[in-house]
C-alpha cells in the first residue's frame, strides 16, 4: 500500500518482516521473478543517449540466464561463499549480469573506477580479492598501465575479466562475453546456497581519496531493502525506472537496481556514464517520453542540470516521482522541480551501511520539503544525546537536535575491518549515523548537520549547515561548502569554499561581508572565503568536505611558511593521508642551503607546533 504516514508504516510492519519475505538469498529472489515472468522487458541499455539510438533490451529470461552463467564462470575460476570478486563497473547489463552474479556464489564487492590506484590495491589487498572484473570503460593507457602494477600487488588474484570491449583485450585478460558462452545457464553449480546471514557484498564508503571504509552487506539485509524500498517507491510490476547513478554506490546498485528487478520492473540503463553523460541529461526527457518512464532519480546537482534542459514538449505524465538522495536537497530547487515539471520531488536519506535507505518523503502522502520523510518500515530511528564515549545518554524531545540512530534488519552487520566500527555500532544494535537531526511530531526526519563537519572553534560547537544556507542565499553563490581551518589558537576557524554560477560574479570581500550580515552567530561568520571554480564533487554528486579541509589546512600551512619563503627557503605543503594521524601535512623543503638543518627543525616546530593538526618536515638530501 501506499505510504502516506508515520501510521502506515506501523501498520506495515504489524505483520513481521520474514513472513513477507520467504527468500534466503538474493538470486533466488531474482531467479523467482524471472520463472514467473520470463518474458518481462527486465533492462534496457543506452549506449549513447543520442535522439536515434535504438535500446538494447535484456527479458527476464536472458537476464537470469547470463547471471546464472556468470555465477558459474566465477565458480570456475574458483569463488567460493567466502571469496571476494572486486568489480569496477560502468552502467551495462554485463556489469549487473557480473554484480548479481558474484553476489550468487561468493561476496561482490564494486568499487569506484575513480579510485586512486593505491586505494584500489589497498581494497584489494584487505578483501583477498580473488577475481577482478572491469568494464571496457575503464581501460586507458594510464590504467592499462596499471594493471600490472594491481596484479603484482595481489597475488590472490585467480583472474582478471573485461566487460565489453573485446577489441582492446589486454594479454591474460578474460574476455567476459566469450567466457560466459561456456558456461550452463540452467541451474548455478554451487554446493550449498547462500543464507540469509551470509554476507552477499563489500561496498566501499567515501569518495575518490581517504580510506575507504568496507561495509559487510548480507543477503538477509538486502532482501529487507529492496522490500521496505519498493514498499516505499513503487512495487508495481510496470514500473520503469531510469538508472543513472553509478553501480558500486548503494542508490544505484541496490535502490535503483536490486529493488527494480527483484520486483520484476524494468531499469533503464542510462548509457555507461549516466547521469554524467552530458547528452543523457540534453536527452533526458526525451528517452522519459519515449521508454514511458514511471520514475527517475538524480541528485540536486543533475536535477539542477534538468531543470535548465529543456524540453517541455515532451511527455512526462507516467512519471510517479522523482528521487533525490546522496545531497540534501535545496528547499527551491525543491518546489521548482515540482512545479515546472509537475513530478514531486521525493528527498531520501539513506547510507551505505543501511543499504542506501533510512528515510523517505511519502509521495502519497505529504512530502515536507526541507526533511527527509518518514522512517522506513522495520527500521527504528531516534534522535540521541551521546556521552563522552559514544553511547546513549538520553533520547531527545520532539525537535530537538541531536544524533542520527538507527536499528533493525536494514542496518548492516559491520565493517570489514573491526576496528572501525567503534562509536558507529552500539551493544544494543543501534548504529550512529553521524548525521545531526530532529524528529518531528509528525514523524518527520529533518537533518541538521554532520556531527564529525561540526567545527570547533575554542570549545564552541558550530555547525556549517547554517553558514551554508547562509551563503546559498547569495544570488550568485551556485554551491557552498564551510569547512574547519586549523588554528594555532582556536584550534579551529570557518572558512567557506564557494562556487559562483556561470557568468556570475562576487568577491571574497563581497561574500563574508553578505554572511556577517545572514549568519546571526558571530563566531560561525567565516574567517575567509575562497572563491573557486569548483567544488570536488564524489561520484553521486555529494561536496566532498575531506578534500576541502586538507586544501584550507594547506593554506594556512603555506601562509604560515611565508617567514620560511622570504629567507630563501623553497618550501612546500603536502596534505596526506597518514594511517595513525589521519590528515597530516608533510613540509617539504626543496632548497634550505641557508639554514642548518637543526635550526631549520626548531623554528618549523615553534612555527606549527600549535596546530591540532600533525605534521612532518622532509628535507632534502644534503652532500656528504
Amino acid at each position: 500500500m501506499p505510504i502516506r504516514n508515520l501510521a502506515d508504516v506501523i501498520e506495515l510492519e504489524k505483520v513481521p518482516i520474514w513472513e513477507r519475505i520467504p527468500e534466503q538469498n538474493v538470486f533466488e529472489r531474482l531467479r523467482g521473478v524471472g520463472e514467473r515472468q520470463p518474458n518481462h522487458l527486465a533492462i534496457q541499455a543506452l549506449l549513447t543517449g543520442e535522439a536515434d539510438e535504438i535500446p538494447r533490451e535484456i527479458f527476464y529470461d536472458e537476464f537470469i540466464q547470463k547471471t546464472t552463467q556468470a555465477g558459474n564462470l566465477f565458480i570456475n575460476l574458483g569463488v567460493g561463499p567466502e571469496s571476494v570478486v572486486a568489480l569496477l563497473p560502468f552502467l551495462s547489463p554485463e556489469a549487473l549480469f557480473a554484480l548479481f552474479g558474484a553476489m550468487a556464489v561468493g561476496i561482490a564487492s564494486p568499487l569506484n573506477p575513480l579510485l586512486e590506484t593505491s586505494h584500489l590495491i589497498g581494497i584489494l589487498q584487505e578483501t583477498a580479492a580473488a577475481v577482478l572484473v572491469y568494464s571496457s570503460e575503464w581501460l586507458t593507457p594510464e590504467t592499462l598501465k596499471q594493471l600490472d602494477r594491481i596484479r603484482a600487488a595481489v597475488p590472490g588474484l585467480k583472474a582478471v575479466i573485461q566487460l565489453g570491449g573485446q577489441d582492446k583485450l589486454p594479454p591474460g585478460v578474460i574476455d567476459f562475453e566469450q567466457a560466459l558462452a561456456a558456461q550452463p545457464a540452467d541451474r548455478l553449480r554451487q554446493d550449498k546456497a547462500p543464507t540469509r546471514e551470509d554476507v552477499a557484498a563489500l561496498f566501499h564508503t567515501g569518495g575518490t581519496t581517504g580510506r575507504p571504509k568496507l561495509a559487510q552487506l548480507t543477503h538477509g539485509g538486502l532482501l529487507v531493502a529492496t522490500w521496505t524500498i519498493a514498499t516505499v517507491t513503487t512495487d508495481a510490476p510496470d514500473a520503469i525506472s531510469f538508472l543513472g547513478l553509478p553501480l558500486f554506490h548503494a542508490a544505484g546498485a541496490i535502490v535503483l537496481g536490486l529493488t527494480r528487478l527483484a520486483w520484476g520492473q524494468t531499469v533503464v540503463l542510462l548509457t555507461p556514464f549516466g547521469l554524467r553523460n552530458p547528452t543523457i541529461v540534453r536527452n533526458h526527457w526525451l528517452w522519459v517520453e519515449r521508454l514511458r518512464a514511471t520514475m527517475i532519480a538524480g541528485v540536486p546537482t543533475t536535477l539542477f542540470a534538468l531543470l535548465s534542459a529543456g524540453n517541455e514538449q515532451f511527455d512526462r505524465s507516467l512519471v510517479r516521482l522523482c528521487l533525490s538522495g546522496a545531497a540534501a536537497v535545496p528547499v527551491e530547487l525543491a518546489k521548482r522541480f515540482q512545479h515546472k515539471f509537475g513530478i514531486p520531488l521525493v528527498e531520501a536519506y539513506g547510507m551505505t551501511e543501511t543499504y542506501g535507505s533510512v528515510a523517505i518523503n511519502p509521495y502519497a502522502g505529504e512530502c515536507r520539503y526541507g526533511s527527509v520523510g518518514l522512517r522506513m518500515p522495520y527500521l527504528e530511528v531516534i534522535i540521541a544525546e551521546l556521552d563522552s564515549v559514544g553511547e546513549i545518554r538520553r533520547r531527545c524531545d520532539i525537535d530537538e537536535i541531536g544524533h542520527v540512530l538507527m536499528r533493525g534488519p536494514q542496518v548492516f552487520v559491520g565493517y570489514l575491518a573491526k576496528e572501525n566500527n567503534r562509536g558507529v555500532l552500539l551493544a544494543d544494535g543501534w548504529m550512529v549515523s553521524g548525521d545531526l537531526g530532529r524528529m518531528d511530531t509528525d514523524g518527520y526526519l529533518w537533518l541538521t548537520g554532520r556531527a564529525k563537519d561540526l567545527i570547533i572553534r575554542g570549545g564552541h560547537n558550530i555547525d556549517p549547515q547554517g553558514v551554508e544556507l547562509a551563503l546559498a542565499k547569495h544570488p550568485a553563490v551556485e554551491l557552498a561548502a564551510v569547512v574547519g581551518c586549523p588554528d594555532s589558537y582556536a584550534g579551529e576557524l570557518p572558512v567557506a569554499f564557494v562556487q559562483l554560477y556561470p557568468g556570475q560574479q562576487a568577491s571574497a570581500e563581497e561574500l563574508r561581508a553578505f554572511c556577517q550580515q545572514h549568519v546571526v552567530e558571530r563566531a560561525a561568520v567565516p574567517v575567509d572565503v575562497f572563491v573557486v571554480p569548483g567544488l570536488p564533487l564524489t561520484a553521486v554528486g555529494k561536496i566532498y568536505k575531506p578534500a576541502l579541509r586538507r586544501e584550507a589546512a594547506r593554506r594556512i600551512f603555506e601562509k604560515q611558511l611565508a617567514e620560511l619563503t622570504k629567507s630563501g627557503v623553497k618550501a612546500r605543503v603536502e596534505m596526506i593521508e597518514h594511517p595513525k594521524h589521519g590528515t597530516l601535512a608533510r613540509i617539504v623543503i626543496d632548497d634550505a642551503s641557508s639554514w642548518e638543518e637543526s635550526a631549520l627543525r626548531d623554528f618549523c616546530r615553534t612555527l606549527l607546533g600549535g596546530y591540532q593538526l600533525h605534521h612532518e618536515l622532509v628535507l632534502p638530501q644534503r652532500p656528504n
